[in-house]
């Protein structure tokens, strides 16, 4: 089974959903208020280097625009590439799936700009059924399970998600930025601080609740 045949949010994700905003009215904003801090600490923190040469450097896809990389996605394969070339033991990972609208994944996309950029195509792994974070690292944890020394490349203010959705998994990532400095995009920020909170909502939930099959989506 893929993550296609699972509906993008599904009961549980819209049951968390509800819990999440319901949460977030309870304390008058402050829980996705404290969430987008850590999302905005962790971008601003984040290192452009890895601490240790890494086995594998995963970089997540992002939506595509005409079949082709977005400027965020360039700045992901960018980082990933120059990290590639300075630990050419290193294998690049990519991780995303193909859209309804777009004739490739973002995976392919990310591997055909890669290799017009000089990268040998044999250090590079594809992952192409993945639709979201969730299922980019569940899918990427089922491909190479969780040892290894991994870098883990992302947006700035996605890279909080990004981690905590890695550890939830088992996996310990070292996070890298893609772009050289944090740039805001206050909608885009509040986006991502609430999708932080809906995750650590739906995690908390679980776990009161016991409800396996939740907990299995996320771990």
């Amino acid at each position: 089974m893929t993550g296609r045949d699972e509906p993008i949010i599904g009961r549980d994700g819209a049951i968390t959903l509800v819990a999440a905003l319901a949460v977030a009215a309870l304390t008058a904003g402050i829980a996705p208020a404290l969430a987008t801090v850590a999302v905005v600490r962790r971008a601003w923190g984040a290192p452009l280097e890895p601490p240790r040469a890494p086995e594998r450097i995963l970089v997540l896809g992002h939506r595509l625009e005409a079949s082709a990389p977005s400027a965020d996605f360039v700045q992901r394969l960018s980082r990933g590439l120059a990290l590639a070339r300075r630990h050419p033991a290193s294998r690049l990972v990519l991780l995303g799936g193909r859209s309804a609208t777009e004739r490739i994944s973002e995976a392919e996309a990310g591997r055909d700009w890669l290799i017009a950029q000089g990268l040998d195509p044999a250090r590079i792994t594809l992952e192409t059924e993945s639709r979201h974070t969730l299922e980019n690292l569940r899918n990427h944890r089922g491909l190479h399970g969780t040892g290894g020394v991994e870098a883990l490349v992302t947006s700035r203010f996605h890279l909080h998600r990004a981690v905590l959705t890695a550890e939830g998994l088992g996996l310990s990532p070292m996070p890298v930025a893609a772009e050289d400095r944090p740039r805001v995009e206050l909608v885009r920020l509040l986006g991502e601080g609430f999708r932080v909170h809906w995750y650590v909502t739906g995690r908390l939930l679980a776990r009161a609740l016991r409800r396996r099959a939740w907990l299995a989506r996320i771990s």
